[in-house]
């Protein structure tokens, strides 16, 4: 196949019909790190230059290109990253989703230029333009690119001086309710949402008078067939276009033969799209053939035809064209055309990992197949079935093919993806023997560091993240030296060290703030995996430990008291609960009396039931559970709270400090509370028992306004028992009941209107 290398701004707006892209290259509602963003380095620059650190799998394929290049030996000037104009995952503005906006498609600046004349001429100046467009699928295109609207006012500018006095006459005011009438076409007409795209009835210009000047027939022409072919009459508007290319003297000759082929690529793209595990239908192909044949008959000369090539065979075969420009991007210096072609490149990638991933990486051209393998083990975590053989394959085709040209660039795809003793000897030898000045040293080195944790190695993990933290920690990015802390807090040999680590600085790429925004000085904070390992991992005697000890962020400590007391109170651990009774009790001046109540209690059953008053009185008390996917469960809710990361989470052991005893005893206390029942489901039974007794005590009837409302509020989900069936349920109206039955007239009762 021609490789056509340029790549035009329009050629790579009609690239996507609007799905938005896949995750890895970008997408929406994508969540991120604060301490060590998942997606892109904070300094584009540096990254670009060979300071890598450690690359994600996760990172957008853009800084999977860039990191190629910088290992290949081929790093990236300051003015050629510049060149490529990175947004997020885009390349350049061509490639933004963004681009039916009408500060960056142009319109506005046809709107402001056209308002003058408008007001001239006696047509309305407040217009407004939608360049977006549905297709039959709901899907939203670019139906009216930025070429048109800045055609558009040069065309303007030029008719309006050909009036008496080089100024607009009526004449004019005929051409500029046409051009009104051409960009009316842009927009689809209402419709709800979800409901079939409604038939266009197309808005032309105004007929002519039979003594119109020649330059105004002409555009009329060409307006009547632009009109045509936005509201998606394809047929007539190409046979309009190919009139005009028989038509001399038209100022729009030359340009007719190139419209006329694009009406065939419109027609293809949106009366024939391509389904999902379906071939193209014949008719799709038929056309892009044609297309591409009368581009190619016109790419002869330079101008749009040339550019469109591109477009045509990327439709007629994405995985050829993406071929080629892998070839092109790897083996070529960086040129004029490179972002282009890049920008290119990226769309058809997210679109075969997205559709074909297996196929990304059999690719023969090394770029691709790299970038795929880098991918290839995002599954970790909630692995599918179609993800762990994926993984599987990709390090199999490593073995087969990459690994055995012995550079260290294949050893990153393999180690990202790795998991415990993985790693042949030979492999494992290879990657420690990468020099520090490749590239994608600490990359290596970080994924070594992890296999050994995980392979019940951490003493010799941490002496290696020492070293490189020792050796590197200054030129390393905040995001790099936050993922090797992450490593040192599971490695540390003390209590110190693991509290030390836990401190991150965020990433700058994630602050949010303005980038010339003056530097302060970092407060002490702590990642996700801090609370995981704190949380899962200490038993109550450590975290006892933990609470006093002056390297703990002074923002854990309420938490970990309030932690510390809930599990107290489950456990019936008293003394426990007693020591921390009076912190949590500072800031609850409604509920204080409880916290007294339980002192003065007498030990056991008085005491629990003073416990269960608390827990009744104060939902925001949790246990703080972990689960052994680390994924926290809210006590209140039968699932998982919260949603699961767009990147990969690797499960990490218990921190070495700890010892096998403290370890046993974290993992049987989490037992515990992992067996616990629904929050309502463990107070019901002993707050029912108490209130029956008839107590002369304003807590019971306000104990039991309390379960009723959090009946209201659990998430009972992850059972098959009907919600009306469940156990909660039951307790709701018993609470209910009993209030009305025994206290009546009490403030608490008479606020308890439901059971739920």
């Amino acid at each position: 196949m021609r490789l056509s290398r340029t790549c035009s701004l329009l050629a790579s707006a009609l690239l996507w019909v609007a799905t938005l892209p896949a995750s890895a290259s970008g997408g929406d509602d994508f969540q991120t790190n604060r301490f060590a963003s998942e997606f892109q380095p904070a300094n584009a620059e540096l990254f670009a230059s060979g300071n890598l650190g450690v690359v994600p799998g996760s990172y957008w394929r853009v800084y999977h290109y860039l990191a190629y290049q910088a290992a290949r030996g081929r790093p990236l000037t300051r003015q050629q990253v510049a060149a490529l104009g990175l947004n997020t995952w885009h390349v350049g503005r061509s490639s933004e989703w963004a681009g039916v906006d009408p500060e960056k498609n142009s319109a506005d600046t046809w709107l402001a230029a056209r308002a003058p004349y408008a007001a001239q001429a006696a047509l309305p100046a407040d217009l407004r333009i939608d360049a977006s467009a549905d297709t039959a699928d709901s899907e939203s295109y670019l139906n009216c690119h930025s070429d048109a609207f800045r055609q558009a006012g040069v065309t303007m500018a030029a008719r309006a001086r050909l009036g008496a006095g080089g100024k607009p006459d009526a004449w004019f005011k005929l051409w500029l309710q046409g051009q009104d009438a051409v960009f009316s076409n842009c927009e689809e007409p209402p419709h709800g949402f979800g409901e079939p795209v409604p038939k266009r009835v197309v808005k032309l210009p105004p007929p002519l008078p039979a003594n119109a000047p020649d330059w105004l027939r002409d555009d009329h022409a060409y307006q009547t067939a632009a009109a045509n072919f936005y509201a998606r009459n394809f047929d007539l508007a190409r046979t309009q276009f190919q009139a005009i290319a028989r038509q001399p003297k038209s100022p729009w000759q030359a340009l007719a033969p190139y419209l006329a082929a694009r009406t065939l690529i419109r027609k293809a793209v949106l009366d024939y799209p391509l389904r999902e595990k379906q071939p193209a239908a014949r008719e799709r192909v038929e056309a892009l053939a044609q297309a591409k044949q009368e581009l190619d008959a016109l790419a002869q000369a330079p101008g749009p035809a040339r550019q469109m090539v591109t477009l045509v065979e990327a439709r007629l075969n994405p995985a050829e064209r993406l071929a080629a420009l892998a070839r092109a991007l790897d083996k070529e210096p960086f040129g004029p055309d490179t972002p282009r072609m890049l920008s290119d490149y990226l769309v058809l990638m997210d679109k075969m990992m997205d559709t074909q991933p297996n196929s990304a990486l059999a690719a023969t051209e090394p770029m691709t197949a790299w970038i795929a393998s880098m991918q290839a083990g995002l599954g970790s975590g909630d692995v599918s079935v179609d993800q762990a053989r994926q993984r599987a394959g990709a390090i199999d085709a490593l073995r087969k093919s990459w690994l055995k040209q012995g550079e260290p660039l294949w050893l990153a795809p393999l180690l990202t993806m790795a998991r415990a003793n993985e790693l042949t000897a030979a492999e494992r030898k290879a990657a420690a023997a990468v020099p520090a000045s490749h590239p994608l040293y600490q990359t290596l080195q970080y994924h070594l560091a992890r296999l050994a944790l995980l392979e019940q190695q951490a003493e010799r993990a941490d002496k290696d993240i020492d070293r490189l933290l020792s050796a590197y920690g200054k030129q390393m990015s905040v995001a790099t030296t936050n993922r090797f802390l992450a490593l040192k807090m599971v490695s540390a040999g003390t209590v110190d060290d693991f509290l030390k680590a836990a401190r991150r600085r965020p990433d700058p790429v994630e602050r949010g703030e303005a980038i010339d925004a003056a530097a302060t000085a970092d407060a002490a904070e702590t990642d996700e995996d801090f609370g995981i390992a704190v949380s899962r991992h200490l038993p109550m005697a450590e975290l006892k430990v933990l609470l006093k000890h002056p390297l703990l962020p002074p923002a854990w400590k309420p938490m970990l008291q309030e932690t510390m007391l809930t599990r107290a109170l489950l456990f019936n651990d008293e003394d426990t609960a007693l020591g921390l009774l009076d912190a949590v009790a500072k800031t609850r001046k409604s509920t204080a009396h409880l916290y007294e109540r339980y002192r003065k209690a007498a030990s056991g059953p008085g005491r629990r039931l003073a416990g269960a008053l608390i827990l009744v009185n104060t939902p925001e008390l949790q246990p703080s559970v972990i689960d052994k996917d680390d994924k926290s469960r809210y006590w209140g809710c039968a699932g998982t709270a919260g949603r699961p990361p767009v990147a990969p989470h690797v499960v990490m052991p218990a921190p070495r400090f700890l010892g096998a005893q403290r370890t046993a005893e974290a993992a049987r206390e989490q037992e515990m509370l992992l067996r616990l029942p629904l929050r309502t489901e463990f107070l019901a039974p002993a707050l029912l028992e108490w209130a029956r007794t008839r107590p002369v005590d304003e807590e019971a009837p306000k104990a039991l306004h309390f379960l009723v409302a959090s009946t209201r509020m659990e998430c009972p989900y992850g059972t098959a028992v009907p919600e009306e069936k469940q156990l909660r349920a039951r307790y709701s109206r018993e609470a209910y009941e009993v209030a009305h039955k025994l206290y009546p007239a009490s403030k608490w009762t008479k606020a308890t209107k439901y059971y739920y």
